[in-house]
């Protein structure tokens, strides 16, 4: 049973924000379905609003509720629902606007004529709403109209039923013709990622694109609204400016995603950690390089496994690349500790593991980066299969 919930939830910051945020979701999938000469925008014309190449507009209402039924669905939309006559009074005082000039009957035709009015709802829809019956019966609409108006003993829902019936009969006919209605829109995201996807995305990189195109178009939109400009996105403006996410999930190159989770807890017990205390390389509150030298190390095995997780690497690939890793170590190291000149032991050390940190590995027929390629050693001498000290077997094998 679904827990009914006290006013101070239902007006909760909480459920605006998620308000909030499904129109932004909204506009976000709104932008990745645009086409060629095609805008769209952001609480400037609506709540989302959409430009066509034709001189035609798409105005969108967007309507989310957090609140369930008792078999814990989403509540339905009603025919005398506030969130359907609050849009329709809306959308009725844009087409007779004076302001912009659409004060006769003429020029609020040829509005109507280029504006088709979506209402975009997570809300159902069920057999007894009978809205429906108003749109399809366009002759009869006005006389429907007022019968609803008369049902609703709510004085606010009749003045929005009221702003509808002020249209004059051919504008209040164009005007139903071009309502259009969406039920049951609750996954916004899905679809954005659905969207992504269709752009010719590999599936296995859909949710990186989605994340990186989330975080930088928030950023955008933030400083537009701070510099006071409107949230607009044409389909010019977004090739240019997010083209090269597009470019990166793309390629077939591996993708090196950076740890940024929560570190360790005892962070100088790891084994690499030790080996490096060892040499001298770092000292027991040298906190930021052990943090740092510690996501490098978590980033090589995370991806790792991700990579051959997601097929894009086979197991005999990670070992080769592991076991080139360790080649090159035990040459240095071998070449390096067998010298007779007096030197001390600990700057022997530190010159094997200076020269690891200089290698430059390949994962198949990719160069890695230099974190990565430091990840990889910190990682080996973590199991440990390697070490920098001449007798670091002795003490962590």
């Amino acid at each position: 049973m679904v827990k009914q919930k006290s006013y101070t939830d239902r007006v909760s910051a909480a459920d605006k924000a998620i308000g909030f945020d499904y129109q932004y979701y909204y506009f976000l999938y709104r932008v990745l379905k645009l086409g060629k000469g095609q805008s769209a925008g952001l609480e400037v014309k609506d709540d989302v609003h959409t430009e066509l190449a034709n001189d035609h507009q798409i105005l969108i209402q967007l309507k989310h509720t957090t609140l369930r039924k008792s078999d814990g669905s989403i509540k339905n939309l009603t025919t005398l629902d506030s969130d359907l006559w609050k849009t329709l009074s809306n959308w009725s005082k844009v087409i007779t606007d004076k302001d912009t000039d659409r004060n006769t009957e003429e020029n609020q035709l040829h509005f109507i004529r280029k504006t088709d009015f979506i209402l975009v709802t997570n809300k159902s829809q069920t057999d007894s709403w009978r809205f429906f019956s108003v749109l399809k019966s366009i002759d009869t609409a006005r006389q429907q109209l007022e019968s609803l108006k008369s049902e609703s003993i709510d004085e606010t829902i009749q003045g929005y039923v009221q702003d509808v019936l002020n249209l004059s009969d051919f504008v209040l006919a164009a005007f139903l013709r071009n309502i259009h209605m969406d039920f049951n829109v609750d996954e916004v995201i899905d679809l954005c990622k659905q969207a992504i996807f269709e752009h010719h995305v590999p599936e296995k990189r859909v949710e990186q694109l989605f994340r990186d195109l989330d975080s930088q178009i928030r950023q955008d939109n933030f400083i537009s609204i701070r510099n006071g400009d409107k949230i607009i996105i044409s389909f010019s403006d977004f090739s240019i400016k997010y083209r090269r996410f597009f470019d990166i999930a793309r390629n077939t190159d591996l993708n090196v995603i950076q740890y940024h989770k929560k570190l360790p807890t005892n962070l100088k017990d790891q084994t690499f950690v030790k080996q490096l205390f060892d040499v001298g390389d770092i000292t027991d509150n040298d906190v930021e390089h052990i943090s740092k030298y510690t996501r490098y190390m978590l980033t090589v095995k995370t991806n790792l496994i991700q990579w051959q997780k997601n097929g894009e690497l086979t197991q005999g690939e990670v070992n080769q690349f592991n076991n080139e890793a360790k080649l090159r170590w035990e040459n240095k190291f071998r070449s390096t500790h067998r010298r007779q000149d007096g030197t001390n032991p600990i700057e022997l050390a530190l010159e094997v593991l200076d020269a690891m940190r200089t290698e430059k590995l390949m994962l198949g027929s990719q160069a890695m980066g230099t974190e990565f390629n430091n990840g990889e050693y910190y990682h080996l001498s973590d199991i440990p299969e390697i070490g920098w000290h001449h007798d670091w077997e002795k003490k962590y094998r």
